[in-house]
């Protein structure tokens, strides 16, 4: 086996890896710009966007080495399952959609039952003790101690 095939990377795993980095750099480049308007605040009082700005720049840099630094490319890039993509995202964008309107139940019940597509192996006996855990998690941590006012039913505290 010649040594210059063993070095050459796998052309769809490199542009990948490009594609991917330039991608977490555009929106760390957005977080930067964004932390910008809330201002950064001098080094003995931070200001309210001195750590998402940091948090930017970190995503900058994250999203430069996946670009550049690249395996040695032996390895075929794998196949994106849409499945659990889709049902993720949807179901992150039906909680959005129902925490105010429906309450925090409703929404979270959305969220379990939608991301519970992406695994078929999930059962409704998983998927019920995750909402119950979700539920009571959530609530305790940001109803009770950190005083986030949402509604368990729409309407009703």
């Amino acid at each position: 086996m010649d040594p210059q095939d063993r070095l050459a990377p796998t052309r769809n795993l490199t542009k990948r890896n490009r594609i991917t980095g330039a991608v977490i750099a555009v929106v760390g480049l957005f977080v930067v710009v964004e932390a910008l308007g809330y201002g950064l605040g001098s080094i003995f009082r931070l200001g309210p966007g001195a750590l998402p700005f940091a948090l930017g720049i970190l995503l900058i840099l994250s999203g430069a080495l996946v670009a550049v630094v690249n395996d040695d490319g032996h390895e075929a890039a794998s196949r994106i399952a849409w499945r659990p993509l889709v049902a993720v995202l949807s179901s992150l964008l039906a909680f959005a959609l129902l925490i105010e309107s429906a309450g925090l139940l409703a929404a979270t019940a959305g969220l379990v039952i939608i991301s519970g597509l992406a695994d078929p192996d999930h059962t409704w006996r998983s998927l019920g003790a995750i909402y119950i855990f979700l539920v009571v998690a959530v609530y305790i941590i940001f109803v009770r101690l950190l005083a986030i006012p949402f509604d368990l039913i729409s309407g009703v505290l």
